[in-house]
């Protein structure tokens, strides 16, 4: 498992946005996916077997309709 990576993402107000979020990236990365988001914190973190670019995290957010700030510092 790699080490895990955390992205900032705006937008959202619920745990719905979370799941939502959640279901796209583990879909788009595959199994052994794993993903954590905290809606009040704006926080996305993931692990995964499989290397993945913030640009494919990018556009799993984008998609599912809110905005992507980056990595979190």
């Amino acid at each position: 498992m790699s080490t895990p990576s955390v992205f900032e993402v705006r937008g959202m107000t619920c745990g719905g946005c979370a799941k939502r979020i959640r279901t796209a990236i583990e879909k788009d990365l595959g199994e052994g996916t794993e993903v954590s988001v905290d809606h009040k914190s704006g926080r996305v973190t993931i692990s995964s077997p499989k290397d993945f670019t913030a640009d494919e995290v990018q556009a799993v957010v984008e998609r599912t309709g809110y905005e992507f700030s980056g990595s979190a510092a």
